[in-house]
């Protein structure tokens, strides 16, 4: 389970930087004023990284009997990386970026 979300918080943290370059490109004048479009998806990114993240903390220790999904008894086996349906879920935008594994898909 470790190998997945390992992977996951590693693609957050490449969303995050990427983010943060877009807006430092931008106020710094290295790309065109930002059209509210692209203000827009900028804050958006940054939401979504944030929502993300957030529910991957929360269901950190699901698939070994502790964690919210456990209880609803909608888990993977201990052995399985992803740990529950949620997890996966959160893997999908990412099954184009190196290190993905096909066996993760939800």
């Amino acid at each position: 389970m470790d190998r997945f979300v390992r992977f996951l918080r590693r693609q957050l943290d490449i969303d995050l930087e990427l983010l943060r370059q877009a807006r430092h490109d931008e106020e710094t004048g290295k790309t065109a004023p930002p059209a509210a479009a692209a203000v827009l998806t900028s804050l958006r990114g940054f939401r979504e990284c944030e929502l993300k993240t957030r529910l991957l903390t929360t269901h950190q220790h699901c698939g070994t009997g502790t964690g919210p999904c456990d209880t609803l008894k909608e888990t993977y086996p201990e052995q399985d990386e992803r740990g529950c349906p949620t997890k996966a879920l959160l893997g999908l935008p990412y099954t184009d970026r190196p290190g993905y594994q096909q066996r993760w898909r939800p």
